[in-house]
């Protein structure tokens, strides 16, 4: 990175940090290196370390950050939380590569605050980066119980529709199953196609659409749903979206809702 790039990237980190505390979040800063202990490791924690630059040092793990909701879902439920609603800015480890996020978290958030918190974040992509939003993806980690009976979710299957493996999937499930249907069907009308498929008021329906409408509402109506996605932690259990940026297409606003040990609403941005 050069010089004039880091710069930039240091102001839009202290432009983020300003921007939420004058908006009431509470800045907190956590160390990059973390703490760890094996006792304590949770089976999401284990996954993990497959994907995280750690090492060991007298009976002691120590393990780069390579998420920022992790590590305060982590800390946060040894430690009760003070404030409802955090901003934070620091480095992150992804793929053996350093990066710069910068994120919030809401605990026990109403419907409203999650919507209030997305207007937030994006008046800074709009204001601060000089962007807008291009194209929201958007989907359910729960959608697939209904898409899906239990002898279904096998992890060939779960596979298969993580691929968009159709020809596979219509040989094993049928043409006429849903999963089928939806995977054949655009992008921007699988959302119609469900409520076709299954009751309106289906609280999974209902989240994707309360957001679907909500998105629109806001000027945003470019929105593509995705039924592929599997949980990457078990405690992500709601709503999720990736919103691509117009002029940096590299760039995604990121996050969803999640119910854990806590229960929050997080969003990101990878500078």
């Amino acid at each position: 990175m050069n010089t004039t790039a880091l710069i930039k990237n240091k102001e839009y980190e202290l432009s983020f940090l300003k921007h939420f505390q004058d908006n009431d979040f509470n800045l907190v800063d956590f160390s990059f290196i973390e703490s760890l202990s094996w006792q304590s490791l949770t089976k999401d924690d284990l996954q993990q370390m497959t994907e995280r630059s750690f090492w060991q040092h007298d009976h002691h793990i120590y393990a780069l950050r390579n998420d920022f909701t992790d590590q305060l879902l982590r800390y946060y439920s040894n430690y009760p939380p003070q404030y409802h609603r955090v901003a934070y800015t620091g480095p992150i480890i992804r793929d053996n590569e350093v990066y710069t996020q910068l994120g919030i978290e809401h605990y026990n958030p109403t419907i409203s605050d999650m919507q209030d918190d997305f207007l937030t974040f994006y008046k800074f992509i709009k204001t601060t980066l000089n962007d807008d939003i291009d194209f929201v993806i958007l989907g359910h980690y729960q959608l697939i119980d209904l898409l899906l009976s239990a002898n279904e979710q096998t992890q060939d299957i779960l596979n298969l529709i993580q691929e968009r493996n159709i020809s596979e999937l219509t040989t094993h499930l049928g043409s006429a199953h849903p999963v089928v249907q939806l995977l054949t069907t655009k992008t921007t009308e699988q959302l119609n196609l469900l409520n076709q498929l299954f009751p309106y008021d289906h609280k999974t329906i209902q989240a994707l659409r309360r957001w679907e409408q909500w998105f629109k509402s806001n000027a945003i109506t470019n929105i593509h749903l995705d039924i592929t996605p599997q949980p990457p932690r078990s405690y992500y259990k709601g709503a999720f979206m990736r919103c691509h940026l117009k002029n940096n297409k590299s760039q995604q606003l990121t996050g969803g809702f999640y119910k854990g040990e806590l229960e929050g609403f997080g969003l990101g941005f990878i500078l």
